[in-house]
């Protein structure tokens, strides 16, 4: 009895060659699937302005480096393409607002409340409260807290505003006559507000809690993100 070589090759098909065969369709099942799923968002996202990208992975180029150089690039390409721009992290469509009436919009609207995912890193600080849970969790305590912002509370704050204001200007007077990043100081003044306001913690009683918070706070985004350091804030 003779045996073809051929069929003895055939029948000794590796598993590893077998895994390849199968692999390739499915593969391209799942590529198709995908654009089928997203080509509506591509189609809206092309009608926004902003920088061409690369096949795959968009505008990402754009993306990695320093967190000063990132945050060049996108002021430079946001001045270009005014209030609004569309940016492409890979897969992942960005839009950036710098017309505070837009900002508005979208901050004030009680419908589109899903958070992005990069909050997911502050969850083991924040839990699952206001800043981070959304539907029906996030309604009830937007509810609750809504009477902490009534008019008249926060009229009788204009005093206390007005005070801190006033103690950060003078510090920055200090500064005068050279370039000097405000950054750190509006900080230290915005946690001290609502020091005062939240929790009538004074800054006599706990001096540099709330420029010492504030740094750790800012370090603590810095390492989430992967920079090792105070990274500047987001481009609105």
């Amino acid at each position: 009895m003779s045996t073809n070589p051929e069929q003895v090759a055939g029948s000794n098909q590796s598993p590893i060659n077998v895994f390849y065969l199968l692999l390739l369709p499915a593969v391209i099942l799942f590529v198709v699937y995908y654009y089928l799923q997203r080509r509506k968002l591509v189609r809206l996202a092309e009608k926004l302005p902003g920088p061409k990208g690369y096949p795959i992975i968009g505008n990402l180029i754009e993306l990695l480096g320093k967190p000063d150089q990132v945050y060049n690039t996108m002021s430079a390409h946001s001045d270009k393409y005014n209030t609004v721009m569309r940016v492409w992290a890979g897969p992942k469509l960005m839009v950036f607002l710098s017309d505070p009436r837009d900002v508005e919009l979208i901050l004030s609207s009680s419908v589109y409340i899903n958070k992005s995912t990069e909050y997911k890193f502050f969850k083991p600080w924040l839990g699952e409260g206001l800043l981070i849970s959304t539907g029906n969790k996030w309604r009830s305590h937007r509810k609750l807290i809504a009477p902490t912002f009534h008019l008249n509370v926060l009229k009788s704050f204009v005093d206390l505003f007005n005070t801190n204001s006033r103690a950060v200007v003078e510090k920055m007077r200090l500064e005068g006559g050279k370039v000097f990043d405000v950054h750190d100081y509006m900080s230290e003044c915005t946690v001290e507000i609502l020091l005062e306001t939240a929790m009538g913690v004074s800054k006599k009683t706990q001096d540099k809690s709330g420029f010492e918070y504030a740094m750790a706070v800012m370090k603590s985004i810095a390492l989430e993100k992967g920079g090792g350091g105070r990274c500047p804030p987001s481009h609105p």
